[in-house]
């Protein structure tokens, strides 16, 4: 028997960590094709709540079916990836979404969320529950629960950070298949043990202009669109008319980040987007994101998503291609 692993998609949903998470799911049925005696795998469906295409965070969309009305068996596993829009009553809107989850809660075994904390029930009590998760991680609580009980309860949610979703792919296959199946899937993603529970790596979330100023968001227009020149913090500041000293202290109030990070994470969702929508050399990619050469956005890749830009490629496309099936 087939376990459904549902990917509800939200306006922008981390590409990168989906295309993590398919890889380990494709990986874990294939060793289970290989193997005999072992029946049934994960039927992985990537859904949104309207179907068609849903937008990620990079700017790339991936193809979804629409969340159906009600899910049919208690074997599902939900994550969610994203942000509801607050103030709308359309489909993608908070109320509506807690209505699906209500209605669905009893099918439910094992529900996690990357973002999206305002649709959890009893949301206050998940930032305690994070607090002790991340003061003894190999103690965290990811469904399926003895009972099987609905995901009815904040606590019975796993929230992770980005760059967890692969770790907390390979918990719950060791839920479904035991420890020493999770271990062997493991090896080939170089994900440590102590990573499956959701311990963070080093990975930055890609930055997202401030609602609450548009000049953050005009600037990061203006930076994608000149990233080849020469972007110095001063230069930056006197694009929106500040000092550089007044301009650090906005960007980092706004952003959370220095200018100088800000810069380099604009590169890098550039660098993706062009390895995600093109087949266009390693090489002419790091020249059109303003990279001094190949080698300095391998080391870039590296220092941030763990992985070479060749290996991002390759995972993307693995994607794409379990996405279409």
């Amino acid at each position: 028997m087939m376990h459904k692993v549902w990917f509800l998609l939200l306006p922008g949903f981390l590409l990168l960590d989906i295309i993590r998470m398919l890889a380990v799911f494709k990986a874990a049925n294939a060793a289970l094709r290989r193997t005999r005696g072992k029946l049934g795998g994960y039927d992985v469906r990537l859904a949104s709540a309207t179907g068609g295409h849903a937008l990620s965070s990079s700017g790339v969309a991936l193809s979804t079916r629409a969340l159906p009305h009600r899910l049919v068996g208690r074997a599902s596993t939900l994550f969610i990836s994203g942000e509801p829009d607050p103030g709308s009553a359309g489909p993608v809107g908070v109320r509506r979404l807690r209505e699906w989850l209500s209605r669905n809660r009893r099918q439910l075994c094992r529900c996690a969320v990357m973002g999206a904390r305002s649709l959890l029930p009893r949301a206050p009590d998940v930032h305690a529950v994070r607090r002790q998760d991340r003061a003894a991680a190999p103690a965290l609580r990811i469904g399926p629960r003895p009972d099987h009980a609905a995901c009815t309860r904040a606590h019975d949610w796993q929230v992770i950070e980005p760059d967890q979703a692969e770790g907390l792919a390979l918990s719950w296959i060791a839920q479904d298949r035991g420890a020493a199946f999770a271990d062997m899937l493991a090896a080939r993603f170089a994900v440590p043990r102590g990573r499956r529970c959701g311990m963070p790596r080093r990975r930055r979330v890609p930055i997202e202009p401030p609602a609450s100023d548009a000049r953050i968001g005009t600037l990061h227009l203006w930076i994608g669109a000149h990233l080849q020149e020469n972007l110095s913090v001063a230069r930056l500041a006197q694009k929106v008319h500040m000092s550089t000293r007044s301009f650090a202290r906005f960007y980092e109030r706004a952003t959370g980040l220095s200018p100088g990070r800000g810069l380099q994470q604009i590169r890098l969702d550039a660098a993706c987007r062009l390895l995600e929508t093109s087949p266009l050399p390693l090489k002419t990619i790091a020249g059109q994101c303003g990279y001094g050469s190949q080698e300095v956005m391998r080391r870039a890749f590296v220092r941030d998503l763990q992985m070479t830009p060749r290996e991002y490629r390759r995972r993307h496309a693995t994607m794409k291609s379990a996405g279409a099936a």
